[in-house]
């Protein structure tokens, strides 16, 4: 019997960039790490930064959901996806400072089916900066972003 399976798009509203924590380090930029490289980096010259990485989601036999593909890093109960801060230079890194784990294993199988069902994406909300101004470069754990399943 063939694993249920979707394809769950995650859309990621990075809001309050820490702009002025980062002033003077060259044009920064935020993305997304697909497999090892750096895609779809955006400047933080924005208000808000928004990501739309596809990710497969498998039911394993414990009824728990387990997510799979380029965008997806970690071990199986432990996904989470990698949002990059990187310096830019003629549209290639030239230096990635730091990372954010953006943790998946709070979303449930019955999240992924009401999703695949009704072809909608799952939401969440990331602030960009911590108290006193400083950037993310951390695990997010659910209770740290505002997420809509």
């Amino acid at each position: 019997m063939a694993a249920e399976q979707h394809d769950v798009t995650i859309e990621i509203t990075c809001t309050q960039p820490p702009v002025e924590a980062l002033a003077g380090r060259g044009p920064v930029y935020l993305g997304l790490q697909k497999d090892k490289d750096l895609v779809d980096a955006e400047p933080l010259n924005a208000k808000r930064l928004v990501f739309r990485p596809v990710l497969e989601a498998r039911k394993e036999g414990d009824g728990t959901a387990s997510f799979h593909g380029p965008f997806a890093h970690g071990p199986r109960n432990e996904r989470f996806i990698y949002l990059v801060w990187a310096i830019q230079e003629r549209g290639k890194p030239t230096q990635v400072f730091g990372r954010i784990k953006l943790h998946l294993n709070h979303i449930g199988w019955e999240d992924i089916e009401n999703a695949g069902a009704r072809k909608k994406t799952l939401r969440v909300t990331l602030p960009l900066t911590k108290a006193k101004g400083k950037p993310v470069l951390a695990s997010v754990r659910p209770d740290a972003a505002r997420w809509s399943l």
